[in-house]
């Protein structure tokens, strides 16, 4: 009888160890910022031809490392925050690749990230896709908002 319950308290710690070790939580989230952000399309984003990016520093519109528009092809305007969501703690701010307009490149853990496919990680060790905003056009103007 002693023997079964050896057994049975032996099984049941390996079952909750178990259970433990599978189901580790994700503790990844990006810092909130209130962005409401008023863009000019002409005089801000005028010289911005399809396909590219420009970055604006946050002291100018907000967020954690500041605001990316991205114009695509069909002429729509995509907001992403500036900062890597690998390092955004430490103050890294994603630049412009020089080969290429639509991938950003973490100069500190050297991830990137392709904002034709939604700021998707291109390549590691980043693993989550840039932060997006809102982003909308009221006639002259952009409207980022988050």
């Amino acid at each position: 009888m002693l023997n079964v319950s050896k057994i049975k308290v032996f099984t049941i710690s390996i079952a909750v160890l178990f259970f433990f070790s599978t189901c580790k939580k994700d503790n990844y989230k990006f810092p909130y910022v209130t962005i409401n952000a008023n863009i000019g399309i002409y005089s801000d984003l005028g010289d911005l031809a399809q396909g590219n990016a420009k970055i604006f520093p946050k002291e100018r519109f907000g967020g954690v490392g500041g605001l990316i528009i991205y114009r695509d092809y069909d002429d729509r305007y995509t907001a992403f925050d500036a900062a890597c969501t690998y390092d955004y703690f430490d103050n890294c701010i994603l630049k412009i690749s020089n080969s290429f307009q639509e991938l950003m490149e973490c100069p500190c853990c050297s991830s990137s990230f392709l904002l034709s496919s939604d700021g998707n990680v291109f390549k590691s060790p980043a693993t989550y896709p840039l932060q997006q905003y809102s982003a909308f056009t009221d006639g002259s103007i952009l409207r980022v908002v988050n």
